[in-house]
Formats: structure tokens, C-alpha cells, sequence
């Protein structure tokens, strides 16, 4: 009776006023079904599903996928198949950038060898310029030795005839 009391006074509801936050404040009591759990899992598998292509381990999140449906599969399988997904993923991820890689290097090597046949291409063009510079000076020399030779043999037969 004594403890009824104390809780109708006045002074109890005051101080309990004063606890509380503000009087807009509730406690809500939020509880997640087992079936909304699964319902979000398999939500969230469909959009990874969408994100793969056909070869990269549909298979495995269509299981997964099956086994959220089925109710007498437990967590466990799920788990480590989905586990087993994400470490083949990160396998899949290392070997593309070592191919990556791979793919860098070689580029830069055939750009080298590209800039080095350039170069000994632009070699080759500046010889045959000066090769047919040449042949060009050596044709007018032999044709003023021709000259000469004729003009020589002109003065010879002259000077044979006096």
C-alpha cells in the first residue's frame, strides 16, 4: 500500500517527467522476422546475380538463392558457399589486373619497337636521298668527261689533219 502511494504522489510523476526526453519520445520495440531476413538476403543475391555474367559463378548464387527458399537448409551451407564465391571473385580480380599488367607492358614494348623501326625507317629514306644524290652528281660527271673526251677527240683529229 505504502509503495501504491509513493507512485501516485506528485513528486514521483515529476520526477519521472523529468527522465524522459520530451513527450513526443516512445520506445518502439523492433523485431525482425526470420522470413523478412531471407526475403533481404534474396533481394540482395538477385542484384549480384544481375551484376555477374553467365560465367562468373551464376551457378553458385542461383544455389544460394534456392537454398534461401528452402527452409530446411541451414545458414551454414549458405554461408560458405557464399564465402567460396567472394574468395574465387578476388581470385578472378588478381588474375585481371595481372593480366592487366601483362597487357601494359606489352604495349609499351611494341610502342618501343614502333618508335625504333621508325627511326631506322627515317634512316633509311635520308641514305636513299643521298645515295640518289650521288648518282645524280656521278651522271653529270660523266657526262662532262663525255663532253671533254669528245671536245679532246675533236682537237686530235684536227690537229692530225694539219
Amino acid at each position: 500500500a505504502d509503495t501504491i502511494k509513493v507512485l501516485n504522489d506528485d513528486d514521483a510523476l515529476e520526477l519521472f517527467k523529468k527522465t524522459l526526453p520530451g513527450s513526443s519520445a516512445s520506445f518502439v520495440q523492433m523485431q525482425a522476422s526470420t522470413s523478412a531476413l531471407r526475403a533481404q538476403a534474396a533481394a540482395m543475391l538477385a542484384q549480384a546475380r544481375a551484376q555477374l555474367s553467365p560465367g562468373q559463378g551464376r551457378q553458385r548464387v542461383d544455389f544460394i538463392s534456392l537454398a534461401l527458399r528452402g527452409r530446411k537448409v541451414g545458414f551454414e551451407k549458405i554461408i560458405t558457399l557464399i564465402d567460396e564465391l567472394v574468395a574465387t571473385l578476388k581470385k578472378e580480380q588478381t588474375d585481371d589486373d595481372h593480366k592487366k599488367e601483362y597487357c601494359a607492358a606489352q604495349f609499351d614494348q611494341a610502342e618501343d619497337k614502333q618508335k625504333s623501326l621508325q627511326r631506322s625507317l627515317d634512316d633509311l629514306a635520308t641514305v636513299i636521298a643521298e645515295t640518289k644524290d650521288g648518282i645524280a652528281t656521278a651522271t653529270e660527271e660523266i657526262a662532262a668527261l663525255e663532253a671533254g673526251i669528245k671536245a679532246l677527240d675533236k682537237s686530235v683529229a684536227e690537229a692530225t689533219e694539219q
